[in-house]
């Protein structure tokens, strides 16, 4: 007897949870423009299930119940310009996070090194000029010859009427470094 009662109340609990299932599910029942995914063109008849979310109705969702303004507390916790300020909450319990990571020791240790600057940030932004510079006086230093080489001569030739020679033509020429 009590078997039977046993076997009537699993089945009862079977059927509601295929009734909450199908009702949950019900969005999924196929229309005049889509099929739905249990209601397949290649069979001759609907599958069981399409039967049966055609039978049950909707979920409905539930309410939201709103609240009014006037029955919320007020802010209890405010510092002095007018800030509300939650109270500090306490920490979340952590689990241990899962994988194959560096050991602690190492990681600090990599963190807190002293700082090795690269090149770019070693150098001065005005290094080139300073080593040009120190190259000009090391070269003036070093110097032999004191006069500069000059590769052309700008000169400026004056013709002088000469009654005395031939040509007709005194040239005096005044060079100009």
């Amino acid at each position: 007897m009590k078997e039977k009662e046993e076997v009537k109340k699993a089945l009862e609990r079977e059927k509601k949870k295929k009734d909450y299932l199908a009702r949950k599910m019900h969005y999924l029942l196929s229309t005049q423009q889509i099929a739905g995914i249990y209601n397949s063109p290649y069979r001759k008849e609907p599958d069981p299930w399409e039967m049966q979310l055609r039978k049950a109705k909707p979920l409905r969702h539930k309410k939201k119940i709103e609240k009014n303004a006037m029955d919320l507390p007020w802010p209890i916790y405010a510092d002095s310009f007018g800030f509300q300020t939650m109270p500090t909450l306490p920490p979340i319990r952590r689990q241990k996070p899962q994988g194959p990571f560096r050991d602690t020791v190492d990681v600090l240790q990599q963190r807190f090194k002293p700082l090795e600057p690269s090149v770019q940030v070693v150098a001065s932004s005005s290094s080139l000029q300073l080593a040009q510079e120190k190259q000009r006086q090391e070269e003036w230093r070093n110097c032999i010859q004191d006069e500069k080489y000059v590769t052309y001569l700008f000169c400026f030739i004056y013709y002088i009427l000469n009654l005395f020679s031939l040509s007709g033509m005194n040239t005096d020429k005044i060079c100009v470094f």
